[in-house]
């Protein structure tokens, strides 16, 4: 299975199409011949037609209006005036930037895009090194599928059968914990900067009337945010009717209150999200048959069973399944990852009796790494899309020490599991 799965991906076959192509024939050939194929269907249908998914479209059709609105753009301006004056002050601007845009759109490539392209020329008009600018940028896009709404995560959820909401919590404290290590390198790499003698252009300081007046454009995405997770959280929506909440608010802001939104671009978003919908979800069925026909042909049993009896110690394992995830990240997407490999690791992680919820967060951190390091790193495309004259050489050095602080706190919530339940139980 795996090897002729691997076989057609390599053919270029969208993944999709090589997963469900390859179920169809082991099942074909262990199940019974054409008889056993008429499963398929209701497998296939049910595995889309479920209320959980609907939120997949509408976190994504939220991201791409607020990425048409140029919104990110006024909320990078913001947090740089607000953060003017502190040591790397505009790529921590970026940091958060794109952290408050990824709790509003649950995309890393919508963050990376509404934030790149003016956060890079500013970073470059004050003498920041185009790897350093670049690297924020990609480092802080991968924040959209850490923090809430992740859609990789609620992919996972679907797969393994995991509560959004309790997964969504548990990805808040290790979010704050990499913006903190993010923000701290890039102040830590400008204060070197300076030591080393590296001028910048001196430039009045802003005032406190101009942080002030800034905070006007931080705060509609502390009202979304506001109105998406606090609903949330507070038990006052589902995730499905807090991504319709944030829909409402996104465009009512996009189109009456910045005037940025007409029927020409409304039109191009909805086309645009309606095809990133469509290839998630036909990936997500031909998974979710793809595992159907794992466990109908004994094979998931037999992988589970072979790993317990192999007495290996849980900590080998462990590394074993990380170092698989950033394996698969150097050539598949984040979501392909997940719904190839999940199948197969969720029935392992059950049998070492290991938390889902904890395991989920792990996943997401291993996809964040996938964004950034090469070669099929999504978000280094990105950022070269909104910087194309800076090499792609240049981008991936300026992104690796990020990956190293992703490796970090991975290995903090590997050792101190407790970090992604700490608000479970706090919030209704």
């Amino acid at each position: 299975m795996f090897g002729g799965l691997l076989l057609i991906l390599s053919l270029g076959v969208p993944i999709a199409f090589a997963l469900l192509f390859i179920a169809l024939t082991v099942l074909f050939v262990t199940g019974g011949g054409w008889d056993a194929l008429s499963l398929i269907s209701g497998t296939y249908w049910s595995s889309v037609a479920t209320f959980t998914l609907t939120s997949v479209p509408m976190f994504m059709f939220m991201g791409a209006i607020i990425a048409a609105s140029g919104m990110g753009a006024r909320l990078y301006a913001a947090l740089a005036t607000i953060l003017d004056g502190i040591p790397g002050g505009l790529a921590v601007a970026t940091t958060v930037a794109c952290a408050v845009m990824a709790a509003v759109s649950g995309s890393s490539v919508a963050t990376a895009a509404a934030i790149g392209g003016f956060a890079i020329a500013e970073m470059r008009r004050h003498d920041v090194p185009d790897a350093q600018a670049c690297g924020a940028v990609a480092g802080g896009g991968t924040l959209g599928i850490l923090l809430p709404p992740s859609i990789p995560l609620i992919v996972y959820s679907v797969i393994a059968q995991q509560s959004i909401g309790k997964l969504f919590l548990a990805t808040i404290v290790p979010g704050l914990i990499m913006i903190a290590a993010f923000a701290s390198y890039q102040i830590l790499g400008a204060l070197r900067r300076r030591s080393r003698g590296v001028q910048t252009p001196r430039r009045p300081v802003a005032s406190l009337k101009q942080r002030v007046v800034a905070l006007k454009d931080v705060g509609p995405f502390a009202l979304l945010i506001f109105i998406i997770l606090g609903s949330l959280y507070l038990g006052l929506a589902t995730p499905q009717e807090a991504a319709s909440l944030g829909i409402i608010a996104s465009l009512l802001l996009a189109g009456l209150v910045y005037r940025e939104l007409n029927w020409t671009k409304f039109r191009l978003i909805l086309v645009n999200t309606a095809r990133s919908a469509v290839m998630i979800l036909a990936v997500i069925s031909s998974a979710i048959v793809f595992g159907y026909v794992m466990t109908a042909s004994q094979v998931a049993t037999a992988l589970t069973s072979a790993v317990g009896q192999a007495d290996v110690s849980p900590v080998v394992l462990f590394i074993c399944i990380n170092l698989l995830l950033i394996f698969l990240g150097c050539f598949m997407e984040t979501i392909a990852i997940i719904v190839v490999t999940m199948p197969i690791l969720v029935p392992i992680v059950q049998a070492f009796h290991w938390d889902l919820i904890w395991f989920g967060v792990i996943v997401v951190i291993n996809m964040e790494m996938a964004l950034i390091h090469p070669p099929v790193g999504l978000n280094l495309f990105v950022v070269q899309s909104v910087a194309p004259d800076v090499p792609l050489r240049r981008i991936v050095f300026g992104t690796l020490p990020y990956v190293f602080i992703m490796a970090a706190v991975l290995v903090l919530i590997a050792v101190f599991p407790q970090l992604t339940h700490l608000l479970h139980g706090k919030v209704a």
